[in-house]
């Protein structure tokens, strides 16, 4: 009979008390909806000690669950195995066999990257996100370690998986872009979060005394000096957005500074970051949809964004910060060519695309077509002349039936080669692919108006969501749904 080795338990260092804070931190932000209650008491209470008696016992929480969870935090490495115990009142047993192993992924954390250690994040085969998270380990350890685990998975045959691509001792792969500080730059002004970084710094300012007790006794001081300068008056009013929208382009410096993208072997990783270095990564048969992108911004600049879904099936693994998509901010249409090869997408310039009936702008222009009247009754009775009245009304009908037109001409499908594609979009762009053996299911739908005209629509439901292929005739609908539930059925190819 044989006998298991003993395994040897392992503690993190010290240091990784701050990975438990930071990880507290995190649940926190994601669960502050549960809070609310607990704000709404502090705000319409009287009483100034109870903010600071929330504030002081939650950190106090925050700080003794990180030392405890630290303390009960053990691992053990065997020969086919990474064990793992964890839990302070409800402990919990965790074995994490190499071969299943999917991912292993080293991430460099700001607040480690000072002392020389990492983090270790593996994923397995069937997970739902990351099972293992192993803080503190030095660089070789974690080398090593990730070195182990895929050399085994290796020996069984395998095919090599994502994340598998070594820092240092692999081979260079087949190809790899880096992204200049310029691109960069162009991609926070393509996804700039200026309205999101603005609420975010309001809110806070209008739960506080800071505006009552700073910002307005300053401007009532200095209000004789603005009114004097109307140059002043205008030159601040455009200097703020224009700071914030630096400051948003800034956070995109953070995340995304230094960026490479590399393939080896149908497996593809993006490195970058500028406090904490991220690598994130997919292999391809996870791949669950394509998007390609294009804002107005994104055309004035003639640059492209993609994002990559992964198999990622539970809505906690969807919460894993840059676990569940692979994004490529800024993309010139030579890249975009490029990697629309690489990740077998059909030629560009072959497609089909096939537009949905005209009979598909009845719906919106009927309820535009209330707007007008209903726009012409408002200022009228708020004793705007009848003829501004008529105006605004058929310049605003006119406005949104084209808007609505452009929507219509702008949709389009396609199927081919074994990819379903759903295109729109009217200032912007947008594309979605879909690999059409992955779909999970194909739905026809008529509601009672569409039965009368003799349409369908067809919903398309995929791991990454759901698609509406909207007003096709009845019979094609069925037709497609057939042809393409057979095409799933006989279609072997793997999914993980």
């Amino acid at each position: 009979m044989m006998t298991m080795p003993e395994l040897t338990w392992q503690r993190t260092p010290l240091l990784t008390i701050g990975f438990f804070i930071a990880k507290e931190v995190r649940h926190l932000i994601r669960n502050i909806t549960n809070l609310l209650p607990v704000l709404a008491v502090i705000f319409v209470s009287n009483s100034a000690w109870l903010s600071y008696a929330v504030g002081g016992g939650y950190l106090a929480f925050i700080i003794i669950s990180a030392i405890l969870n630290h303390h009960f935090f053990l691992y053990a490495l065997a020969d086919d195995a990474v064990h793992l115990r964890t839990g302070v009142f409800g402990k919990k047993s965790l074995t994490l066999k190499y071969e299943r192993i999917q991912q292993a992924e080293i991430d460099q954390s700001w607040y480690f990257r000072p002392f020389g250690l990492v983090i270790l994040r593996v994923d397995s085969a069937g997970s739902a996100g990351k099972e293992v998270e192993i803080p503190g380990l030095s660089i070789d350890a974690a080398q090593q370690l990730r070195q182990r685990m895929l050399s085994h998975a290796h020996s069984n045959h395998r095919e090599p998986e994502a994340g598998e691509i070594e820092l240092k001792s692999e081979a260079s792969p087949e190809t790899e872009v880096v992204f200049s500080l310029k691109e960069i730059i162009r991609a926070g002004i393509m996804d700039n979060k200026i309205f999101v970084l603005l609420a975010v710094l309001i809110y806070p300012l209008s739960q506080t005394d800071v505006l009552e007790e700073t910002v307005v006794p300053w401007l009532e001081a200095n209000i004789a000096f603005l009114e004097e300068s109307l140059w002043l008056n205008v030159a601040l009013i455009v200097a703020a957005p224009i700071v914030l929208f630096v400051l948003a382009i800034g956070v995109t410096l953070v995340r995304y500074y230094n960026l490479h993208f590399s393939i080896l072997n149908k497996r593809y990783q993006a490195k970058a970051g500028l406090f904490t270095i991220r690598t994130v990564s997919f292999r391809y048969q996870k791949l669950q949809r394509v998007q390609l992108r294009q804002n107005l911004r994104g055309r004035l600049l003639k640059r492209f964004s993609l994002r990559v879904s992964q198999l990622q099936p539970s809505a906690h693994a969807q919460q894993q910060t840059g676990n569940a998509s692979f994004i490529l901010p800024v993309l010139t249409q030579s890249l975009v060519s490029n990697l629309c090869q690489w990740l077998q997408l059909p030629r560009h310039t072959n497609l089909n695309w096939q537009r949905i009936p005209f009979i598909a702008l009845l719906s919106p222009s009927f309820w535009i077509a209330l707007v007008a009247p209903s726009a012409l009754a408002a200022a009228y009775f708020n004793d705007v002349p009848l003829t501004w009245s008529l105006l605004g009304a058929v310049s605003l009908w006119l406005m949104l039936q084209s808007y609505a037109i452009a929507r219509w001409r702008n949709y389009g499908f396609t199927f081919d080669n074994g990819w379903l594609a759903i295109k729109r979009g009217v200032f912007g762009r947008k594309e979605n692919w879909y690999p059409l053996y992955k779909v999970q299911q194909i739905d026809v739908y008529q509601s009672p108006w569409l039965r009368l005209l003799g349409y369908a629509d067809i919903l398309v439901h995929t791991a990454a969501g759901a698609e509406v292929i909207k007003y096709q005739p009845a019979q094609l609908a069925k037709q497609l749904q057939q042809d393409w539930t057979g095409q799933i059925g006989r279609n072997h190819q793997r999914w993980l």
